[in-house]
């Protein structure tokens, strides 16, 4: 195998959208599935030119000598997947990042701000999707198109970075917007829709529905209510969903992740903590994709009701909606079972360190190990005691430290520190 590349290199990241959804869906189905992934993406970059450098469950990290070849190497993998036959007729996206940058090579890892970039710049994107940073994009300009999705903040970067979508022959063009603030302000023309009328909510549809009823044949009224109930579940479960991932705190959880990857090259517990991470952001996003799924029929959704005039019609209709709402329900009770409380946005209390929960108070903390832990309590007074006692724990801690050095550095075997 080649000397791994170093100075200017061009970063590949990807991984499977919504992956934990496929792993409980195919239980053991998956890990053939997982080979086919990893096969085909594997082979394209090594077709490519590429060095793979890390290659963890769904996830692969690759890096190219040349930004063209980075480019060819994704828009390659994303064409197997597009035709590949998946095991159990799964349908398998995977979204990519690229980044050209100068990382440091130390022993076979790649370190520093670009890798995390290119990182971000992945996760920011949609199954199917290849992003590729403003560096990248100026080195490949002239040999792949590209559409400017503008300037977005990605987490744990303290400057905005300028995102591309290539556009190549047999990808994907249209995607949701990405999963990232915009910071420019700009409604890309023919990118986004444009902003239209407030679509009617599945409430009021379901109301629409009940007028209805008069006009419809008698024989189809059975039916006609029926799809009239599964709209207001529908409601429900998409008013559900919003709350839910309204709560969420997406840009803690990346912070989380990011911490605990840094950490994961000494520490097992850490590679341990980075996977229930890995593993609750997955939840969230599957939940993003259902609610999408759902929220789609929306538009248009009164003059379908208007034109429904056979019992197929009405029949296919209702299960569309009881299917993509049942799909929904579940997501929101993945994202409930695999989140933890520190997953939620804290509201302040006139307690520094100190917050109010859906029901409760919580005190984070830092355990012994470097990972984020929750504490929870039933009152204010509970929740203050514990606060002020890891105050004083850490005020000692200090003291004893300060101490140490003041003796000359002793360590913990009686010994002395500094040059022997």
């Amino acid at each position: 195998m080649s000397a791994q590349p170093s100075g200017a290199v061009t970063m590949l990241f990807a991984d499977i959208e919504a992956s934990t959804s496929l792993v409980y869906r195919l239980e053991d189905t998956y890990a053939s599935l997982l080979d086919d992934y990893r096969r085909l993406l594997r082979t394209a970059v090594a077709e490519s030119g590429g060095h793979e450098v890390d290659c963890r469950a769904d996830e692969l990290f690759a890096v190219f000598e040349h930004a063209q070849d980075g480019v060819a190497s994704a828009v390659a993998a994303q064409r197997m997947f597009a035709e590949h036959v998946w095991p159990a007729g799964a349908s398998v996206r995977a979204r990519m990042g690229l980044h050209t940058g100068t990382p440091a090579l130390e022993g076979n890892a790649y370190l520093g701000v670009d890798v995390h970039r290119a990182v971000r710049i992945c996760a920011a994107g949609h199954g199917g999707q290849v992003l590729v940073s403003q560096s990248t994009r100026d080195l490949v300009h002239d040999g792949f198109p590209v559409r400017d999705l503008g300037s977005y903040s990605l987490a744990g970067l303290p400057e905005p970075e300028r995102i591309f979508q290539l556009a190549a022959a047999g990808l994907r063009s249209e995607f949701p917007p990405l999963r990232a603030d915009r910071t420019d302000g700009k409604r890309l023309a023919g990118l986004l829709p444009r902003r239209q009328a407030r679509q009617p909510t599945f409430a009021e549809a379901a109301w629409h529905v009940h007028r209805l009823l008069r006009r419809v044949d008698v024989s189809l009224q059975p039916l006609m209510g029926e799809l009239g109930g599964v709209l207001f579940v529908a409601d429900r479960a998409l008013s559900g969903a919003d709350g839910f991932l309204e709560r969420v705190d997406r840009d803690r959880l990346e912070g989380r992740l990011s911490a605990q990857v840094e950490m994961a090259v000494y520490l097992q517990r850490a590679r341990e903590e980075a996977e229930q991470l890995r593993t609750r952001i997955a939840c969230v996003e599957q939940l993003d994709d259902r609610r999408e799924a759902l929220a789609s029929h929306a538009p248009g959704l009164l003059g379908k009701l208007d034109a429904l005039s056979t019992e197929r019609q009405m029949t296919l209709l209702r299960d569309h909606l009881s299917a993509a709402t049942d799909e929904l329900d579940r997501a929101l009770a993945a994202a409930a079972r695999a989140l933890d409380p520190l997953s939620f946005k804290l509201r302040r209390t006139r307690y520094r360190g100190v917050y109010r929960a859906s029901i409760g108070y919580i005190v984070p903390y830092t355990d012994e190990h470097g990972r984020d832990r929750p504490r929870e309590f039933d009152t204010l007074a509970q929740a203050r005691e514990f606060k002020t006692g890891l105050r004083l724990t850490e005020k000692a801690q200090r003291s004893i430290d300060g101490a140490t050095i003041a003796r000359g550095g002793e360590n913990r075997y009686g010994g002395q520190g500094g040059e022997h």
